[in-house]
């Protein structure tokens, strides 16, 4: 990688991807590069995009769900109480 004097040496960067402490900018820069990084990154988007399906694939029962609406809100329930009294 070409030098560049704006590059800071002693800079602190955390990876919680691969959980690394990476000083220097350059470092840094080749880290975010590297087969390691990118094997962590798509492992994880792998991961959130299966969990993030799984939760759509969840749904409420239909004997849950007509339920809920035979209670009804308790703020309803409430003003059908008073409306009968």
């Amino acid at each position: 990688m070409p030098c560049n004097e704006m590059e800071n040496k002693r800079s602190y960067h955390m990876c919680d991807l691969c959980d690394r402490i990476i000083i220097g900018d350059r470092e840094w820069a080749a880290h975010i590069k590297s087969k390691s990084h990118l094997h962590q990154l798509k492992k994880r988007r792998r991961l959130d995009s299966d969990a993030v399906t799984a939760i759509e694939n969840q749904s409420i029962s239909p004997d849950c769900d007509k339920e809920l609406k035979e209670k009804g809100s308790p703020e309803q329930n409430e003003k059908e109480l008073k409306s009968s009294v």
